[in-house]
């Protein structure tokens, strides 16, 4: 028997603004680029800026009817007060063309980048500094006309672990004392988009959930995987409906907001051990080992963690999309492997009742994977860094068979897929 998935589930895919136009100029990514403080220059990325064209009557040729993307705030304000009209008619006809060819746009708002005087402003470290994110909303709510979901932000708190507390990323700050003023400042940031958008849009937000899975059988370090767990999974999203973010050290009064939707992100799970060290938060998180196998990123390939990420974030009782889920390797059987498999999770997740709507693979294409660089192939579609040509991976067209009958053939399952869930 194949796996019929319900007629109105989306089955798209994903990308982010920075990783894929090229040309990003105006924002801190391309600033610390620029100045050597980030190993890879983003560039041209897939210049797709250029190309969106070919890449939306491509997504449409492969059968996929959904996509999300990013808005680049920066394009729309390269400098404060100043805005670029002809970002906003780009977008504009990026969302027309969508239309036009039948795929559902996803849109999100901020997917990791700010315009470079923002945050030389201080970013959402600063309170005050959300009268300018709201700016960029105001203009927001026209560009998007006719778009049913909006996301506030992509991965709050990886924003604030890579930024804030490991310094992995732009701003390369270490200060645990501002990351939790950050995660609450982009609260209070959500909860302003929220009011100003929801009615015309379904707005929600998109939340990355790795499994958090205890080191060993002690009740000590299946606590820390509880206390981790809480801290980076599910402090930020209770504090949306409760009105109270806790953080590592202390409570922060956020406005009582809501969210429409709650788009997951899930790639792999972490092993949790106990620490004495408090600046850890007394736990110690790494990648879990659970795959011989690793991906391009160094990840085990946990299919059931997908299943487990659905359960967990069910709680809040609203529609649930998977907003990204994917394999970078270079082995495209295995990225077909991946799929069927996190996609029998998902059906089962469906089946039994949760209220899953939709499946986004990560990514369309190949992409500039951040601090990463171009190594690691995510992509449906290979990208030449070259020539910009497209080349569609055979997993490309097995996902596009999904998506057009809303089905998992059984001779995909048999050759792809868990034997048992």
């Amino acid at each position: 028997m194949g796996l019929k998935f319900p007629n109105d589930f989306l089955f798209g895919t994903a990308t982010a603004a920075h990783q894929i136009e090229g040309d990003n100029k105006w924002n801190d990514w391309w600033y610390y680029e620029q100045i050597g403080k980030l190993p890879y220059k983003s560039g041209k990325a897939c210049n797709h800026w250029e190309l969106y064209r070919e890449d939306i009557n491509l997504m449409a040729e492969l059968g996929y009817d959904a996509y999300r993307f990013s808005i680049e705030w920066g394009r729309l304000f390269p400098e404060e007060g100043k805005f670029n009209e002809d970002a906003f008619n780009k977008y504009r006809e990026i969302i027309e063309l969508l239309f036009e060819r039948g795929i559902t746009p996803n849109v999100t708002l901020h997917h990791f980048t700010s315009p470079l005087w923002f945050m030389k402003k201080g970013g959402f470290a600063k309170e005050e500094n959300l009268k300018y994110w709201e700016q960029y909303i105001d203009k927001v709510a026209d560009l998007l006309e006719g778009v049913k979901l909006v996301a506030t932000f992509n991965e709050p708190m990886v924003y604030v672990m890579m930024g804030y507390l490991t310094a992995y990323w732009p701003p390369f700050v270490k200060n645990p004392f501002k990351a939790f003023k950050v995660a609450s400042n982009l609260l209070k940031a959500h909860a302003l988009a929220y009011d100003a958008l929801h009615g015309k849009f379904k707005v929600g937000i998109v939340k990355n959930i790795p499994i958090m899975l205890p080191a060993s059988e002690s009740e000590k370090d299946k606590k820390a995987a509880e206390k981790a767990d809480f801290l980076f999974n599910w402090s930020f999203l209770d504090a949306i409906w409760s009105g109270t973010y806790r953080g590592a050290f202390r409570s922060y009064k956020v406005p009582e907001s809501d969210a429409d939707f709650i788009g997951i992100n899930y790639y792999t799970a972490s092993e949790v051990r106990h620490s004495w060290n408090p600046l850890k938060f007394f736990f110690e998180a790494k990648l879990a080992d659970l795959s011989e196998r690793k991906t391009q990123m160094g990840w085990s390939v946990y299919p059931e963690g997908i299943y487990k990420a659905i359960k967990g974030v069910s709680r809040y009782e609203r529609p649930m999309y998977i907003t990204e889920n994917g394999i970078a390797t270079l082995d495209d059987e295995w990225r077909i492997e991946f799929i069927i498999q996190h996609l029998q999770y998902v059906h089962k997740a469906i089946e039994d009742g949760y209220d899953v709507n939709g499946y986004f693979y990560w990514s369309l294409m190949d992409n500039y994977e951040w601090r990463e660089g171009f190594e690691p192939r995510f992509g449906l579609i290979e990208i030449d860094y070259e020539t910009f040509e497209r080349r569609p991976r055979k997993s490309a067209y097995v996902y596009g068979e999904i998506a057009r009958t809303k089905e998992i053939k059984e001779e995909l399952i048999e050759k792809y897929g868990l034997k048992s869930l």
